[in-house]
């Protein structure tokens, strides 16, 4: 059995046997899974290190325990899934929220002077 190889044609609006055309080099997205994006403007961290590459990036990180935001994606609808649980889906409410705050904070200096 012999793998073929299909690309779109947007002229005819159908897919073509064969390789599609060769992209020009700089066009679309492909810098974000490149390390053009650190050669052409590389960054000091904070302690220093010039990080100009995806390697050292990602051994930056790895070294001193870090994650980007994308590392935490699903984290977040995790959250909003256990505020949502306590809260309700409703939004926070401002004004009791800070009512309930200012009695909080007069109960913990009232406890303070007794």
């Amino acid at each position: 059995m012999t793998r073929k190889t299909y690309h779109y044609d947007p002229t005819t609006k159908t897919m073509v046997e064969g390789r599609g055309p060769t992209r020009v080099e700089g066009s679309g997205d492909g810098w974000r899974f490149s390390d053009r994006l650190y050669s052409g403007s590389p960054f000091k961290a904070h302690d220093g290190t010039i990080i100009d590459s995806k390697k050292k990036h990602r051994e930056y990180m790895k070294r001193h325990s870090l994650a980007t935001v994308d590392d935490c994606k699903d984290e977040w609808a995790r959250a909003k899934e256990r505020r949502e649980a306590i809260h309700g889906a409703k939004p926070f409410d401002t004004k009791q929220r800070r009512e309930e705050v200012a009695r909080a904070i007069h109960r913990l200096e009232q406890q303070g002077r007794g």
